[in-house]
Formats: C-alpha cells, sequence, structure tokens
C-alpha cells in the first residue's frame, strides 16, 4: 500500500475547516504555519489556500477528501492525483520549525549595522537606512569600493548585528579595580 501526501486547494482563506473536516475523516491533514512579518505573534499559511492530506493511493480516501467541507479540488485539478513522497512534506515541517525558533526581528534603527541572511547578496554586511512600506520592504546601504549603493529588500532577510559592548571608562564601572 502506497501512501503520500495529496496537495489540497481549500477555499479562501478555509484552510482550518478544510483540514478540521478531512481529520474528521480519519485522514492525518497538515496545514504548514509561519510567524507573520508585521504581528510578531500572529501565524498564518505558509502556502495560503493549500493544505497537505496523508493518505493511501488504494484507498477510498481520496474521494472522502474531496467532499469535506472547505476543500475545493484535489491538486491536479484535471486527471489522477499525485501525491507528495514523505520526505518532501518533512522538508516543509523541518522549515517551518526553523521559522517558529528564529527569534523575533528586533526593531530596525536607521544606522545599524544588519547583515542579509537570505538572496544573492547572502552574508554581505550593511548599514539600514529606512523601511520603505509597511509590509516589509526596506532599504539597506551596501558599502562598495566607491561609495555605497541603495538596495532593496524585505526586513525578514536581515540579521541585525550586535554592537559591542562600549567600556564607560568609570572606575568600577567594569571589573573592580583594587
Amino acid at each position: 500500500m502506497e501512501t503520500g501526501w495529496a496537495v489540497l486547494r481549500s477555499q479562501p482563506r478555509r484552510e482550518p475547516l478544510a483540514a478540521e473536516a478531512v481529520t474528521a475523516k480519519g485522514i492525518e491533514t497538515y496545514v504548514p504555519y509561519v510567524p507573520f512579518e508585521r504581528k510578531p505573534r500572529a501565524n498564518g499559511p505558509l502556502f495560503p489556500g493549500y493544505l497537505f492530506a496523508h493518505v493511501a493511493s488504494d484507498s477510498d480516501d481520496l474521494l472522502r477528501i474531496r467532499s469535506a467541507p472547505g476543500v475545493s479540488y484535489v491538486l491536479p485539478r484535471a486527471g489522477t492525483p499525485v501525491l507528495l513522497p514523505d520526505g518532501v512534506v518533512r522538508a516543509i515541517r523541518a522549515r517551518e520549525e526553523a521559522l517558529r525558533a528564529r527569534p523575533p526581528q528586533a526593531a530596525l534603527r536607521r544606522g545599524d549595522r544588519v547583515k542579509l541572511v537570505s538572496g544573492p547578496l547572502r552574508l554581505v554586511e550593511a548599514i539600514f537606512d529606512r523601511r520603505l512600506n509597511a509590509s516589509g520592504r526596506v532599504r539597506i546601504l551596501v558599502e562598495l569600493v566607491r561609495g555605497s549603493m541603495a538596495v532593496q529588500t524585505e526586513a525578514r532577510n536581515l540579521e541585525v548585528i550586535p554592537r559591542p559592548a562600549r567600556a564607560t571608562g568609570r572606575p568600577g564601572a567594569g571589573a573592580k579595580s583594587t
């Protein structure tokens, strides 16, 4: 008996309803959620409008899924449904966990030193300039040989480089003096 993950298209913003209905029919479901950029304590679906159902290819699972409330259709819409291997869903779950474990984005201030953590300029250090819009676009200044260049990216692609602790120069502020 071959098992795999069917990709289901849900009705708009009905992923939880569809997952609950399919689960009630005795079929394991999975809806990957990730933290929202603008609302640190809220989560949203990684793939809006889609969810996964673990089915056996030689059972009536797919027939039961199609009639579940909140499910629009099984992908591909026309033809025999394609089942994803368990490894694909394991990789998505690992990525979801990594995103959840990532500490919330520190408030970026003009002049902060940042490092790009993804994209073509990954690991390049820059200076945060400003936010461009509420959806997370920012402008950073990348230092080049003959000046700096403004680059636009998503705030989630940045990691703040901690500023080194400064010595105060006052006696008793650091180590004890004798």
